[in-house]
């Protein structure tokens, strides 16, 4: 599980960041001082941190500092109401890994975590293969996903065209991520989602349905979904929630 420290002296900031990241799979410490920071830091060796500067106990620069001379691999995104051109190259000379101003947009620190944590997983021979399963009735939606994830992603991928038949699949190969539809003949994906969570508690499970339902889809998050998405299926979302899924456990699959 890929462990992120945010560190800000607001707090309402560290849960603005906190929230979205602990939702799609992500550990997430929080830290309003230095010292509370360093020592998760210790304790919980995060893969990425999220850093102020401006810092009422010791300075932000100075923190990027002592991060990077316990641990120079860790990512280290300083994000900070003081963009000014010379605070950014005195960062990035520190060893800041990217800087970026408030406010910002969550989409943003999602896709530089991503970008960062994968290169770092690279980097360290993180290169397993993660096993997808498809359920789906419609032969024709599940050929649409493998023809889509198949070409960019080195991964195994399996398929169940119903609720029992998937649940089978699940018991015997412990699947990383299931793209599961809803409404299915026999079990549905609703029902499906309580035994998957029981059978592998760490596979990640995308919802793919067009029951555009907000009540079923908090009851499916609710029930353990990692997401809830739409038919018909916009597949530039669709790899934005599949990368955030495979990082959160830590995997880098992308073809070269």
């Amino acid at each position: 599980m890929i462990k992120i420290l945010v560190v800000d002296d607001e707090a309402v900031i560290c849960e603005s960041i906190k929230k979205p990241f602990a939702y799609i799979g992500f550990t997430v410490f929080t830290a309003t001082t230095a010292k509370k920071a360093l020592s998760i830091f210790e304790k919980n060796k995060p893969k990425i941190i999220f850093l102020d500067i401006l810092m009422p106990d010791v300075d932000g620069l100075e923190l990027l500092k002592q991060f990077k001379a316990m641990d120079s691999g860790v990512i280290v995104v300083m994000v900070t109401a003081k963009g000014d051109e010379a605070t950014k190259q005195k960062a990035l000379a520190l060893g800041a890994d990217e800087f970026m101003t408030k406010p910002f947009r969550f989409d943003d620190l999602r896709n530089v975590a991503i970008e960062k944590i994968q290169v770092l997983l690279g980097e360290a021979g993180h290169m397993q293969k993660p096993r997808i399963l498809i359920v789906d009735d419609e032969e024709k939606s599940r050929n649409n996903l493998k023809d889509f994830i198949s070409p960019r992603y080195e991964c195994e991928i399996d398929e169940a065209s119903d609720g029992e038949s998937a649940i089978e699949k699940v018991k015997a190969t412990k699947p990383d991520i299931i793209l599961l539809d809803i409404r299915m003949p026999g079990i549905s994906g609703i029902d499906a989602i309580a035994e998957i969570n029981k059978i592998a508690p760490d596979s990640r499970i995308i919802v793919i349905s067009a029951w555009k339902s907000p009540d079923v889809a908090t009851k499916a998050v609710g029930m353990g979904a990692f997401d809830y998405l739409d038919k018909p299926l916009s597949l530039t979302v669709f790899k934005e929630r599949f990368d955030s899924a495979l990082v959160s456990i830590g995997m880098l699959v992308k073809k070269r």
